[in-house]
């Protein structure tokens, strides 16, 4: 554990000076043998737990929502950017690593792949709009799920950030109105679906 600790440490200290550490280059910071340290993709998944404090897995601030689901998705769309780009840095990494992973497994058989992406912004999401669950049908709760988490979460900061080239403040406003607008399309729809009462 103390292992750990020290090279997590190490690697969002070289994170945060604008680093992409090599597990050598953690390894050797954290003054431990390059053998005892993880394999990349765990090193920076581990980072982005550790950044977006979470526990058992799941950010707290999850424990703590309001009622209203678009109240609930904002405030889940904040939270996570607030700690993303407050290490935007280790963040990106986490990006690259996905991405490496990816390009690592692309002539591997896709049942044998291993995932590249874990699901805790689809879980986030999943819970922040679970009060929808008696509105709209399975199939519209989770086709709403799957396009709000299209719009918060490192990749629309890559694209708010890079493409659009918005500030931080403007682009935490762009997905919260991105995940809200989403909410009220799909009540819209499942209301306009609704049977007359003449």
């Amino acid at each position: 554990m103390r292992t750990r600790e020290a090279l997590l440490a190490a690697a969002l200290e070289l994170a945060r000076n604008g680093h992409s550490p090599s597990i050598a280059e953690v390894a050797e910071a954290a003054q431990v043998s390059t053998a005892t340290a993880y394999r990349p993709q765990s090193l920076w998944s581990d980072m982005a737990t550790r950044q977006a404090g979470t526990t058992g897995g799941f950010p707290d601030f999850l424990d703590d929502l309001p009622d209203d689901p678009e109240r609930r998705i904002d405030r889940v769309v904040r939270e996570v950017c607030a700690f993303q780009f407050a290490d935007e840095v280790v963040w990106r990494g986490v990006l690259r690593a996905t991405l490496d992973r990816w390009f690592s497994q692309v002539d591997v058989a896709e049942a044998e792949r291993v995932p590249v992406r874990g699901v805790t912004r689809l879980e986030m999401a999943r819970v922040a709009l679970a009060p929808l669950r008696d509105t709209l049908s399975a199939e519209r709760m989770e086709r709403l799920v799957n396009a709000v988490t299209l719009v918060f979460g490192i990749e629309a900061l890559v694209s708010t950030r890079d493409t659009c080239g918005l500030d931080v403040a403007a682009a935490t406003e762009t997905m919260s109105w991105a995940a809200r607008s989403l909410v009220r399309a799909a009540l819209a729809e499942a209301g306009a679906d609704q049977p007359s009462a003449e």
